[in-house]
């Protein structure tokens, strides 16, 4: 595995324009959904503390309809076969641009509306742009301009500053969290992991002459891959895991497994105490329950490879557990099939 910050910084930017553009999507796709998002919140607070005002025209990037992937994402599903080793802004850029009819399209359709047809538009553009140029007005003003005299390549020129911008600060937020990115991605490579990612989307190490990992800070939970011969591409969100559980990827739980795992005094401990402070660390257990740290780590080590704790913060060296609460929902599903089952099964024998 090889890590690339140039994709995920560039994902990134694409998501800090949607959220900006509609937070009540993001709110309800993630903070809704995902209950540990305080990290989340917190970079996506900082890249909007250095931004200034963003064009309100830019926002039919960030726009998606019926499903549809937004302007801002199509190079995802694109480009990134290619595995370039240096993907920059430009990629970006050049992705927009040589998507332009569509793009197009989308803009004139959000912007004024479903009854505009590309041409009922003015063609002739040449003399009008140059002059768009000279004028000292809103950026805003510009964009509708050029858009309305069907120059669409000027109005992404004037939108690739803004993007720019964005850029430049989430490029920032990368160096300030570089640290717990890469403890990230040490976690990332872990065995366990790979054995992960194998069930929830067919990857196997052995099957790739190389993989490129991207790691986004704004959505942390995204999930995203993509294989093209002998090259494998991964865009794992700092909390992806979590992911997994709550899409359902993974197998299912299993309640047998669960009793094996937890089925003693001392893991069902753990288990209380950790639910009871909310993230904990190994040694703060340790404490509490007087007993040596090796032996702590120990239990808490099967409770982790089997998805019932999880890894929920960092401070330093120090690793805070919690419950992963994906998990015990399904297993409460999971439980009540397995004890109607036993039950059918024992009145099925006493009968007999």
């Amino acid at each position: 595995m090889k890590y690339n910050s140039e994709p995920s910084k560039i994902y990134d930017v694409s998501f800090w324009l949607m959220d900006h553009y509609f937070p009540e999507q993001t709110k309800k796709t993630f903070f809704s959904v995902f209950e540990d998002t305080v990290f989340m919140r917190k970079c996506l607070e900082e890249v909007t503390e250095k931004i200034d005002k963003v064009p309100d025209l830019l926002a039919p990037f960030a726009f998606s309809e019926n499903g549809t992937t937004s302007a801002l994402l199509v190079f995802l599903n694109k480009e990134f076969c290619h595995h370039q080793e240096n993907i920059t802004l430009d990629l970006f850029l050049d992705d927009l641009l040589n998507n332009k009819n569509e793009l197009y399209k989308s803009f004139i359709s959000v912007v004024f509306g479903k009854q505009y047809e590309e041409n009922d538009l003015l063609k002739d553009t040449s003399e009008y742009i140059k002059a768009i140029e000279d004028i000292y007005a809103p950026i805003d003003i510009k964009l509708k301009t050029s858009l309305i005299l069907n120059d669409f390549d000027y109005a992404v020129g004037i939108l690739a500053e803004t993007v720019k911008k964005v850029y430049d600060v989430v490029e920032e937020l990368y160096l300030a969290y570089d640290k717990e990115i890469q403890y990230i991605y040490g976690q990332i490579r872990n065995e366990y992991n790979i054995e992960l990612y194998k069930k929830a989307f067919d990857y196997s190490e052995e099957n790739f002459d190389e993989t490129i990992v991207s790691i986004p800070l704004l959505n942390q939970f995204v999930v995203l891959h993509n294989f093209h011969e002998k090259n494998a591409f991964l865009l794992l969100g700092y909390k992806h895991i979590e992911s997994f559980w709550n899409k359902g990827n993974t197998k299912t739980v299993d309640p047998r497994r669960f009793i094996i795992t937890s089925g003693n005094d001392t893991r069902i401990e753990i288990l209380d105490l950790i639910a009871q402070h909310g993230k904990i660390t190994i040694s703060s257990l340790a404490k509490i329950m007087d007993i040596p740290i090796t032996t702590v780590g120990r239990h808490v080590s099967s409770l982790r490879n089997d998805n019932i704790i999880f890894i929920s913060h960092r401070d330093g060296l120090q690793l805070f557990y919690s419950i992963n609460t994906c998990y015990f929902k399904r297993l409460k599903i999971a439980m009540v099939d397995y004890i109607d089952e036993m039950v059918r099964l024992a009145k099925k024998n006493k009968k007999n």
